[in-house]
């Protein structure tokens, strides 16, 4: 999960680029493979909890532990999904040509936010999954 997220954190480093080049068509391309990929991670993330829950008996009131993975993971993934929103958005404004080189804030804050994203799940990936690892059975 942690790859797709940092690779569609450089795709949408590469459509920012595009559209800062006048490239429209670099653009649209790029938020589309950014989404595709946003997509692809939360459908990781539905199944990891599905896995959890049906598999390892690991339901957000199994310990305190659970309650705060489902917490962080839930709310980390609210705010892909708001990310995914704001990409759909930029994709069908710049299918429609609305972007140019100059005025382009909408896919400024886009991509600000979604690098924001990421490095929440990287910080989540060494809170949740490493540190607990680290700290013995603190899970």
């Amino acid at each position: 999960m942690t790859i797709v997220l940092l690779t569609s954190s450089f795709t949408m480093q590469w459509a920012t680029g595009r559209i800062r080049k006048g490239d429209r068509t670099g653009l649209n391309r790029a938020v589309a493979v950014t989404l595709l990929l946003g997509i692809f991670f939360m459908f990781l993330w539905a199944y990891e909890y599905y896995l959890l829950i049906t598999e390892a008996d690991f339901g957000i009131n199994s310990s305190a532990y659970s309650t705060t993975f489902y917490a962080l993971t839930g709310f980390h993934g609210a705010h892909v999904f708001g990310g995914l929103i704001g990409l759909g958005v930029i994709l069908s404004r710049g299918i429609a040509g609305q972007f140019t080189k100059r005025p382009h804030v909408a896919v400024e804050a886009v991509h600000y936010y979604w690098h924001f994203v990421d490095i929440v799940w990287v910080t989540l990936v060494f809170v949740i999954y490493i540190l607990p690892l680290l700290g013995g059975d603190a899970a």
